[in-house]
């Protein structure tokens, strides 16, 4: 026990220095109802960090803290990597930024058990992942766009968005749950699973943001705490992975963070997210790098 206690220390004395110097380039954390406090380290490209506190009768108070990557699609392209089309291993997270020299990274979607295919519909061009439109997720995410006046990337929702005549006009397609209705309507159920959350959302400006939540929490309670920062100015949302494997990723000179869902054993030993395989991921690039 003793042996085991000491490694676990060795390892976090080793990723001290590293995890301090990441937290002190992240953005403060603003309030939930305060205005919020945007780090912008690139043209185009913004950081927050979020924070909304739960207050359910007969519970302890808990507080939520979401991570906030804001992209303009003016200055950014998405790629959308797969392990399928790779023929090669599954790389974690950290190497598929490193193989592809991305900026930033997310989880692209929810997998089935084979270790690979997508749970909902997923498309590069002319190489599909999953070719099955699943009639109970709600949300696309779109880029690419093969003609001229279309946006260059979007989150569409079904119940409103015509997406059966614009999915055929984009490159890059893939599908997952609608996170929330228009207007940030809540669709989800108050006592849901608890899990680290990673998603996509566009705002009414057109701008993509990457969004996680390391710490467990419901679907419900994490699309309250999106309503609660109203400045996000939230157009649509799509879920894409919960639990460990839930990831978010950037990439600058000089600067690099890696978040990951965390469970038990991630609390111990803050690598963990670091070996997790991940076999589809969505990568940003600047346009000039485009991967197209």
């Amino acid at each position: 026990m003793n042996t085991l206690r000491s490694i676990a220390i060795a390892l976090l004395l080793l990723t001290l220095p590293a995890m301090l110097r990441a937290e002190d380039s992240e953005p403060a954390l603003t309030p939930a109802g305060e205005e919020i406090l945007w780090r912008s380290p690139e043209k185009g490209l913004d950081m927050a960090k979020l924070a909304y506190s739960e207050n359910k009768e007969g519970e302890f108070s808990r507080r939520l803290v979401i991570r906030v990557l804001r992209f303009d699609t003016e200055q950014y392209d998405f790629c959308l990597f797969s392990s399928r089309w790779e023929g090669q291993s599954v790389p974690t997270m950290r190497e598929w930024a490193a193989s592809k020299t991305l900026t930033a990274a997310i989880n692209a979607s929810m997998y089935l058990k084979d270790g690979q295919t997508s749970t909902g519909y997923m498309r590069s061009g002319e190489r599909t992942n999953n070719g099955r439109i699943v009639s109970r997720y709600g949300a696309f995410f779109v880029a690419g766009p093969r003609e001229s006046g279309l946006p260059r990337a979007a989150v569409l929702d079904r119940s409103v968005d015509d997406w059966q005549n614009l999915l055929p006009k984009y490159d890059i397609v893939v599908q997952n749950f609608r996170l929330m209705g228009p207007d940030g309507l809540q669709i989800w159920p108050e006592r849901g699973p608890e899990h680290a959350i990673a998603a996509i959302a566009e705002d009414m400006n057109g701008r993509i943001l990457f969004l996680h939540c390391s710490d467990p929490a419901s679907v419900h309670d994490f699309v309250e705490a999106l309503n609660a920062h109203k400045d996000l100015n939230l157009n649509s949302a799509m879920y894409v992975e919960g639990g460990s494997e839930a990831s978010l990723l950037l990439s600058l000179p000089g600067e690099f963070h890696l978040w990951n869902g965390m469970s038990p054993a991630s609390y111990m030993f803050s690598s963990r997210g670091d070996a997790i395989p991940l076999p589809n991921v969505l990568g940003v690039v600047r346009r000039q790098e485009s991967r197209r």
